[in-house]
């Protein structure tokens, strides 16, 4: 990376990308700052072209190494931040991904538009709630929507308490004195 560190200011297409994070506020000077905006880590192993067949296959295997260290690792991160696909989302992604990739090779694939098509984000508290009450009712398998919302309450009031002393919302308290507010 030290041979093409200055690259960023010399070649149009990564003078572009470098233009549009420093937009963002992002300082831009070498090649591994530019990188770093969109992986959080790299790591190169080189592979001779031809010849020394040896030392080629034992690159090959280093690779390989890098290759499985990783996806073991971003597998140990998703699942520590319980962000794992099931099967169905699993299956979602990769069709998104082949039917993406058999039209455009010079775009990225975006998983984050793919997420938020399948699980649009709720523009309210009340979808927030509902997305809480479904997931209640679907990882615990309650088939009671009153004994879930009956037991969400406490948690939903909290949320709107919570809300009205962030935002300093007047109100009067209605608790009873001896428990005070």
């Amino acid at each position: 990376m030290a041979l093409v560190k200055h690259a960023v200011h010399l070649v149009p297409a990564f003078r572009t990308y470098a233009e549009i994070w420093k937009k963002r506020g992002k300082r831009i000077d070498t090649m591994t700052d530019l990188i770093h905006c969109y992986y959080s880590s790299i790591t190169v192993v080189r592979i001779p072209a031809k010849g020394r067949y040896m030392l080629i296959d034992q690159q090959v295997e280093k690779l390989h190494q890098q290759i499985s260290m990783r996806c073991d690792a971003a597998f140990y991160a998703k699942e520590r931040a319980r962000m794992l696909p099931s099967a169905d989302e699993l299956n979602t992604y990769l069709q998104a991904g082949f039917s993406h990739f058999s039209k455009r090779l010079d775009v990225p694939f975006n998983f984050i538009e793919i997420s938020v098509r399948n699980n649009p984000v709720p523009q309210n508290f009340e979808g927030h709630v509902l997305n809480i009450a479904a997931a209640i009712q679907r990882n615990l398998e309650y088939d009671d929507p009153a004994y879930i919302f009956e037991h969400l309450s406490p948690l939903v009031a909290s949320c709107i308490l919570l809300d009205c002393v962030r935002q300093r919302r007047p109100g009067i308290c209605s608790v009873p004195r001896h428990l005070s507010c």
